[in-house]
This record gives C-alpha cells, structure tokens and sequence, in this order.
C-alpha cells in the first residue's frame, strides 16, 4: 500500500459525507487521498433515508449501484406522539423517487467503491492522528498511522477535509468541539429477527411481507421522558433495527441497579404500546446491542486555515427525522464547490469559507430546530435557520411543517417558517391523523 506524499486534498473519513466529497473533487479533476479507519464494510447505525439523496447519488454517478442493491423502499413514516397517531408519505409532497432502509455497511460500502471509481485514492485502515494547519504556506501536513502495521506516515496537501463523523478529528485537535447543552441524551440500540412491521395502509404486517408491502418508519414518543424521549423501528433486509432515545436525567434513575445496559433495552422495548406488539414474535440478536451519550453536539467554527468540517464531524443534532446522511451530502457538495473556486482564486477562500459556514449552519439550526422539544434561537444563528428556509422550495417548507407537526415540534418551525404573500405563516395539512394502528 503506496499512500502519495502529497495531493491537492486529504479527505478524512469514509462515511457517506467523505465518499461524496472525494467523489465529487476527483470529478472535477482534483488529486483526492481518503484515508479511513475502519475497513468496509463496517457496521454503522442510522439506516433510515430519505429520497432527498437521490440529487447527490445522481451527481456521484452511484444511483444505478444503489438501485440494484436491493434496499427496503419504504412508504413513509408512522408516528404515535402522545397518543396520536400521525402518518405522511414522501409522494404527497412530488418525491417519485424512493426513500429507502439501508443497511449502513452495505450502503456505505457501495458509495466507498464507487468512489475509487470516480477517480479519488481511497486507503482504508489508516488512523488520521493530527493535522498541522499552515495557510500562510498553502500547504497542511497530514499525519497518519497504519493500524495493523503501526507504521506512522505523512501526506502534504492545499485542504483537509475532515468527515470523520462522531471522531472529530480536526474539532477536537482544535478544541472547537462543544456538547449541545440543549441535547442531553443517551442512546440505546439493537437488532431483531422477524419483528413485524407497520405497513403504509396503518396494518401491521410479518417481515415475509417486506418487499409485497412498504414498510413505513416507525416512532414513539416515550411517555415517562416527559415529551423528550423517543423510540423508533426500522425494517431491513435481514433484522429489524430498533433504538431509544432518552434524556441522561431520566437515565439517572430509569434503569435498575442489578440491571445491564442491555437488558433495560430489551425490558424497555416490550413497554412501550405498538412497539412491543411489533417485536411479539421478534428474537433479540445477541450481539447487536450498543450505546452512546452526549452524541449531539456543536463546533465552534466549521473552516479555517486549510480545512472544512463535513457532516457530522461538523455538528450533530438528534436522528429523529434522518437528515443526517442529507446534511452530510449537502456539506460535501457544498464544500466542494468552495474548494473548486479556491483553487480557481486563491484570494477567495475567505468569501468561499464564509458562504459554507452560513449554509451549513443555517441547515444545521433547522434540523435542531425540528428535533428539540423546546427549542429557542435569536441572532445571527436564527437568521442563517430563517435564510436556510427561504432558500427551500414551497414545497420542501410544507414538507417541514409536517414533519415538525408529526411531534409536538411545530411552534419551534413557525418561528423559522417565512410568510406568504398575504402574511401568513406556510403551513400544509399533507398528513393524516390515525384512529389507530390495526394490531
């Protein structure tokens, strides 16, 4: 394994925002090292996509692989929030194209391959230790380490491009890592063989059903939480995908003291109405269960001297409406145009870094904005959400309403949601409230 000593950009990570932005640079003709940790495929929670990505899978040339790959389409998402029952589906709002349950190690895999495909160098199990930023030469170090040889190297490049997720490479070498204060929460997750599955006609079917009958995503609120707590349960190929989410406050107590992490979750999920009648003839896969706390989190800065923060080594808020892989390609397409008009006008980079941060930070303020029970911003951070907005079709802001609506969100999108033309707040009914669920 030859890594080069130099290139025009060292991207970090090889998750869905990095395979994107070195595919996309390589495309333009860029010299495009990735160097990632893990090797594919690797096991990745957050399976749940929305049809949103098909605009950067088309531009990556991967689409084609995606399709034949055989992922579960799903219908559209199911949420019982309080009691009520609430149902929307993608195609009310012009999306022709599927939303999809992905397997992440598949997924993941695919568009990692493709991007060696399009051109960039792609060497997987080399751990990133540290980067010296030197704009004033033009020219940052990367340095690295095998991690089965142990073997330490360094590559010479114009940008760095750090998509190294929930690791953070660069944010927490620079110290511009902070918890989200507003997002205090722990989560808990596993798989399940033949757990049934809540179809789009509001019937639940058994797993054989899958390919016969979309699935839609399945989300409960957790009532002991106080509003704050969720669950969800997504349907795959081989198992079924099902999570918690709680606030760290709950935690404290929730949990017996004899009692394991895992064995709450078990114990936690045959509690919770719809969701254990899903799992009623489901079997736990030994194994599977994992937690994380503290998960969300902002950066202080998302560039400076040399580099661009992508995805969620950029900020990450809670999954409960699966923007993440979209904000993550969104940031790799973004960043890619900054870095291609850089290189054109090296006197640019400044306008260019400005124009990404205000972006993807506005992007950013909205996805909190839908995800927080109580969510309040003002200032320029509230402005960026608002512009954010604004630039969204009509469309896509209904598609935000409901999607804010489906919770107990909605106040916190109207007041982000622009006016129309006779001052009134968007708003869309392109949802359904359910009598019930048919067991």
């Amino acid at each position: 394994m030859f890594i080069p000593h130099k290139c025009d950009v060292v991207v970090i990570g090889g998750g869905p925002s990095g395979t994107m932005a070195a595919t996309f640079l390589a495309q333009k003709g860029y010299e495009v090292v990735l160097l990632e940790k893990a090797k594919h495929p690797r096991l990745h929670v957050g399976e749940n996509l929305i049809p949103h990505f098909w605009k950067y899978a088309d531009l990556a040339k991967v689409s084609e692989k995606i399709v034949s790959d055989g992922f579960i389409e799903k219908a559209g998402g199911t949420v019982v929030w309080n009691g009520t029952i609430r149902k929307m589906s993608f195609k009310d709002f012009g999306y022709t194209r599927p939303a999809y349950h992905v397997e992440r190690d598949r997924f993941d895999h695919i568009l990692l391959e493709n991007t060696r495909e399009q051109g960039a160098e792609v060497f997987e199990e080399i751990a990133v230790l540290a980067v010296d930023l030197d704009d004033s030469a033009e020219r940052q170090t990367v340095k690295y380490r095998h991690v089965k040889e142990k073997t330490t190297g360094e590559i010479l490049c114009r940008f760095v491009v750090d998509a190294s997720g929930q690791g953070a490479v660069l944010g927490k070498q620079l110290g511009i890592r902070t918890v989200d204060e507003d997002f205090r929460f722990m989560s808990i997750w596993g798989y399940f063989k033949n757990s049934k599955y809540v179809g789009a006609d509001n019937q639940i079917y058994p797993c054989e059903k899958l390919r016969q009958i979309p699935p839609t995503t399945f989300v409960s609120s957790i009532t002991e939480t106080g509003d704050a707590g969720w669950s969800w349960h997504i349907p795959l190929r081989e198992s079924t995908s099902v999570g918690l989410i709680l606030p760290l406050d709950f935690m404290k107590t929730a949990k017996r003291s004899d009692e394991s992490w895992e064995s709450y979750f078990i114990r936690k999920c045959y509690e919770i109405p719809i969701l254990k009648d899903l799992l009623a003839e489901a079997t736990f896969c030994e194994g599977s269960f994992a937690k994380i706390q503290d998960y969300s989190y902002r950066l202080t800065q998302v560039t400076g001297p040399g580099y661009f923060l992508l995805g969620d080594a950029a900020g990450f808020v809670d999954p409960i409406f699966s923007v993440g892989m979209i904000l993550g390609m969104y940031s790799a397409y973004l960043a890619t145009w900054a870095i291609d008009r850089s290189f054109k006008n090296p006197k640019s980079v400044a306008s260019n870094q400005a124009l990404y941060t205000k972006q993807l930070r506005g992007r950013y303020e909205v996805s909190r904005s839908l995800a927080l029970p109580q969510y309040c911003s003002t200032g320029e951070v509230n402005e960026m959400a608002k512009n954010a907005v604004q630039f969204e079709s009509l469309m896509e802001q209904e598609l935000m309403d409901v999607v804010s609506k489906m919770t107990t969100r909605s106040e916190n999108f109207v007041s982000l949601a622009p006016r129309d033309k006779k001052g009134q707040k968007i708003e869309s009914n392109r949802y359904r409230i359910l009598d019930s669920i048919a067991l």
